[in-house]
């Protein structure tokens, strides 16, 4: 059954880690709440997307994403980032405040914040076969992909590319966000650490939340992490303001299995 009203309905916008596709975000219905429309964002040369050309930098993939997130029919909206997913998603959060239609809340994933620094040595530049080594280290390939090595170069491309983009990423000068942050961490995550992503709070002067899991970097499978993502998007959901528009108090809290 559909919402009871206008209120009570959410649409969330997904973006995947480097090289990822939008299809993983399609079997999100399964567990999010009542009221939360899932769409996921399929980035030029990604997925389903495959033989288009690659943009160049953000600029030009939230430049690409901006009329679709724009031309809702509601301004109740939040954006999710895994990894890459996260920078880009903070990006094109930015340049919505910039244009007075900001996202409800920002929720990210698996990334150092955008003041950090990298916790693992630059993949970009790597050989292929160091590349796919280092990524199947990290858990990044599944093994139907590993299993066909043509099909695997033929992605090569699109995670080099997000690689690159993250790992040069520089934070352009800006105020914090008036928008709520929501960051979630694996503990075994090696790609991260943990004080750098705590650092995402200089990046909201609205509500801050930090939830650790026991997970490694992947965790969108784990059932800890749509736990904690079904109850945040709950809330947003039964929240009836508008995303703010004066600099409210900011908060901070940490799920019970913080730092």
């Amino acid at each position: 059954m559909p919402p009871s009203s206008a209120e009570e309905q959410l649409t969330l916008y997904c973006l995947a880690h480097a090289g990822g596709s939008a299809t993983p975000y399609r079997l999100w219905e399964s567990f999010v709440p009542r009221g939360c429309r899932v769409v996921p964002l399929e980035l030029p040369g990604h997925g389903t997307r495959l033989r288009e050309p690659l943009d160049e930098d953000l600029d030009q993939l939230v430049a690409g994403l901006l009329p679709t997130v724009r031309s809702a029919d509601t301004e109740r909206f939040a954006i999710f980032g895994h990894s890459f997913g996260s920078i880009l998603g903070f990006e094109l959060s930015r340049q919505l405040c910039r244009l007075g239609t900001p996202p409800r809340a920002l929720l990210v994933a698996g990334r150092n914040s955008p003041t950090g620094t990298l916790s693992h040595r630059p993949m970009h530049e790597l050989t292929d076969d160091q590349l796919i080594t280092e990524l199947a280290h990290y858990g990044g390939l599944p093994a139907e992909l590993l299993a066909v090595p043509e099909l695997l170069r033929a992605y090569l491309p699109a995670i080099r590319h997000d690689l690159r983009l993250t790992e040069t990423y520089t934070r352009s000068p800006g105020p914090a966000m008036r928008v709520p942050l929501t960051v979630y961490a694996g503990r075994r995550d090696k790609l991260i650490e943990l004080p750098q992503v705590f650092e995402w709070a200089h990046e909201t002067t609205a509500e801050f939340q930090m939830s650790v899991l026991s997970s490694g970097h992947f965790l969108l499978d784990e059932e800890e992490f749509r736990t904690m993502l079904a109850a945040r998007l709950r809330r947003l959901i039964h929240t009836s303001e508008p995303a703010p528009a004066a600099e409210p108090a900011h908060t901070t809290s940490l799920a019970p299995s913080g730092l």
